[in-house]
């Protein structure tokens, strides 16, 4: 699995002390759960739809309910029940659901419902879909300094989808080690997009709406394709993608993607993950720098290889398509990494990405004529 996942950033509480007695509804007396805590959230920092919240406190009882309300509810406002995922005497775990805005939190036990909060969640936001240059790349040429490079040749079918990669060309630092050349397929049919590795394991990609729900590894001569499950917040980015490992699905683990104005800002791993990987990931976006090849860079894997994306990006089945390439990737005590374009007109000829300052990976991005 390339997977460098990492992410292990708790969400914040912010204390309040009692419920808002003033918004009650059909309760008798003051709220029952006291010392209540939220997770904190703004504009900058929303909640993501399918992500797992959870609110502290004393008092909770198992007929529990959570209900979200738009700030500016009305009467006649039907609100959404949340899926709640564990309940306890001093917490309530439950699933973010696919809303924006500013939501009113209520919550519902023996036969009262006390207001308790507000989360934030994204704003709806206007889509403006990204202008696709026209040139196809046709091959890019990936250098780890002091340790090898090769090519990735790209053809394309008819309605100009990749149809093969051909890993090809590999140099190695290392004497007397060499590699045959490797070719990935891809088939599109309606509801799913099927990808063959050099082994002739598979992934299964399953479409809903064109985005990907879900990938099934299929595997061949002992290689494992892991599987993933993937969803995506009310303006049509990523939310959340959970990998889980194959054969022996031991270990799962569950990333939450923060997009804002069509950009990522952070990317963070869940708290009940199986599977640790530690650290945070938070984004500065190049504001000169538009994703606007035919390939999604950000299906490139060499290009960010610290999320579970590149294969559904590759295909153009990621959802909307992130708008910016970053400047920066902060991955806290693991360290930042810079991007640097080189550009040939409106066209990008080549990435160099450091670590910390040292080079890290080179792509030299080539155009069919």
């Amino acid at each position: 699995m390339k997977k460098f996942l990492f992410l292990g950033w708790l969400l914040a509480a912010a204390s309040l002390t009692a419920c808002d007695k003033d918004n009650e509804q059909n309760g008798d007396g003051p709220c029952p759960v006291t010392d209540i805590e939220l997770p904190q959230s703004s504009e900058q920092t929303p909640i993501v739809p399918g992500s797992t919240i959870e609110i502290r406190g004393n008092g909770f009882e198992d007929d529990c309910e959570i209900w979200l309300f738009e700030e500016t509810r009305t009467a006649a406002s039907a609100g959404v029940k949340a899926e709640i995922l564990e309940v306890s005497a001093s917490i309530v775990r439950f699933t973010a659901p696919d809303l924006s805005g500013a939501q009113s939190i209520e919550l519902r036990q023996n036969n009262g419902a006390w207001r308790i909060g507000t989360l934030v969640f994204p704003e709806e936001e206007e889509e403006t879909p990204v202008e696709i240059l026209p040139r196809r790349i046709s091959h890019i040429k990936i250098t780890y300094p002091d340790d090898l490079s090769f090519v990735q040749q790209f053809a394309y079918d008819e309605q100009g989808r990749i149809a093969s990669i051909t890993e090809t060309d590999q140099q190695y630092a290392y004497p007397g080690t060499t590699a045959q050349d490797e070719v990935t397929t891809f088939a599109y049919e309606s509801d799913r997009i099927v990808i063959t590795e050099p082994s002739g394991a598979q992934s299964i990609l399953t479409l809903v709406d064109n985005r990907t729900t879900a990938i099934t590894g299929v595997a061949h001569n002992d290689h494992y394709p892991d599987d993933y499950a993937f969803s995506y917040d009310a303006n049509g980015y990523i939310a959340t993608s959970t990998w889980i490992q194959n054969p022996e699905k031991t270990y799962s683990a569950k990333s939450i993607y923060t997009v804002v104005n069509g950009c990522m800002t952070q990317v963070r791993e869940a708290e009940d993950s199986e599977e640790w990987y530690g650290g945070n990931a938070s984004y500065t976006n190049n504001p000169e720098r538009p994703n606007n090849l035919n390939i999604d860079l950000f299906g490139i894997s060499d290009f960010i290889t610290t999320t579970d994306l590149d294969r559904i990006y590759l295909v153009g089945a990621g959802g909307n398509r992130l708008k910016k390439l970053p400047s920066t990737v902060d991955y806290g005590e693991n360290g930042v990494d810079t991007y640097r374009y080189t550009m040939e007109g409106e066209y990008i000829s080549k990435i160099e990405i450091d670590e910390d300052g040292e080079p890290l990976t080179i792509l030299e991005i080539f155009y069919a004529d």
